[in-house]
C-alpha cells in the first residue's frame, strides 16, 4: 500500500518548499505527514491546515480531512489529506498502526489517561517486574476490547465522550481488534513502557487498563505517541510550524489586495 500512495514529509520540504506548497493548495490535493503537538485535537489539526490553505490559495471550500484520530493527550502521527486527495483516506485508515506506551500501575482515571481526575487504586506494591514482562508478552493476538466510555465512537449519533462528560455511562460494545506484536523498553515499577502495533479500532487506553487488570491493579496512560501509520514514520513528518511556513502568504501579498498568486 505505501509503494502505491505517496505522501508528502520532511525531506520533501526541505528538498523544494514550493512544489509542497503548490501540492497542497491544489485541487488535486496532496497527502502529508504531520506531527500532531500535545494537546491538540485531531479536528484542531485538521482545522489550522484547512483555514492555511484556504487564505494561501484564495478558495473558500477547502476539503481537508486525516486517516485516524490521535487523542489530545497523545502527540505522534497524523496523514492528512487535503483536495481530491482526501478520497485515499479510506485506503489508509485500516493501516496498522505502531504506538509507543508509558504507563503507570496503581492509579487509575474514568478515562484510562490524565484527561479525567486521577484516583488511587493501589495494589501495585506486591508487582513484580517478572509479572509485568508476562502480561506483556502476552498480549500478541486477537482480543475483544472494550472501548473506553470517553471516546469518539458514535451512539444514536454522539460521541460516547458527551454522555460521560455529562455524567452518564454509556454501554460500549466490545470490538474485535488485533495485537501484532510487543516490545517492552522499559519497567520501572510502577512505570512501564512498551511499544505495540495494533490493527484499527484498538484503544491504547482500554489496552492499560486490561495490562493492569491483568496485574490486579488499575492503570494510567502517561505518555502516547504514534510512532508509525503502515510503514509511515512520525520521524519523517512535517511540524505544525513548517506547514504554516510553507503555506503562510509572503508579506507583500498579503499587503496587496491585488495581487493574485
Amino acid at each position: 500500500m505505501n509503494t502505491e500512495i505517496v505522501c508528502l514529509d520532511r525531506a520533501s520540504f526541505l528538498s523544494d518548499p514550493g512544489k509542497v506548497q503548490e501540492s497542497l493548495t491544489s485541487s488535486t490535493g496532496a497527502l502529508v505527514l504531520i506531527q500532531k503537538p500535545y494537546g491538540d485535537t485531531s479536528f484542531y489539526v485538521v482545522n489550522q491546515i484547512r483555514k492555511a490553505i484556504s487564505r494561501r490559495a484564495d478558495v473558500r471550500r477547502v476539503k481537508c480531512g486525516h486517516a485516524g484520530t490521535l487523542d489530545p493527550l497523545a502527540t505522534g502521527l497524523l496523514i492528512i489529506a487535503t483536495g481530491g486527495k482526501t478520497k485515499e483516506l479510506a485506503n489508509l485508515i485500516g493501516l496498522d498502526k505502531t504506538y509507543r506506551v508509558r504507563m503507570r500501575l496503581g492509579v487509575t482515571s474514568a478515562s484510562f489517561d490524565l484527561e479525567q481526575p486521577v484516583e488511587i487504586s493501589g495494589g501495585e506494591g506486591t508487582i513484580t517486574k517478572e509479572a509485568v514482562e508476562l502480561a506483556i508478552h502476552a498480549l500478541p493476538g486477537e482480543h475483544e476490547q472494550i472501548p473506553p466510555i470517553f471516546s469518539a465512537i458514535k451512539q444514536k449519533g454522539r460521541p460516547a465522550y458527551r454522555a460521560a462528560r455529562a455524567g452518564r455511562i454509556p454501554i460500549m460494545a466490545a470490538r474485535t481488534i488485533v495485537i501484532h506484536d510487543v516490545e517492552i523498553i522499559s519497567i520501572a515499577l510502577p512505570y512501564v513502557s512498551f511499544r505495540v502495533r495494533v490493527s484499527k479500532g484498538t484503544y491504547i487506553r482500554s489496552l492499560v487498563r486490561d495490562i493492569a487488570t491483568t496485574l490486579g491493579t488499575g492503570g494510567l496512560l502517561i505518555d502516547l505517541e504514534r510512532e508509525a501509520i503502515g510503514d509511515w514514520r512520525v520521524r519523517d513528518a512535517l511540524t505544525m510550524e513548517e506547514i504554516t511556513q510553507i503555506l503562510k502568504k509572503p508579506e507583500y501579498e498579503a499587503a496587496d489586495p491585488l495581487h493574485h498568486s
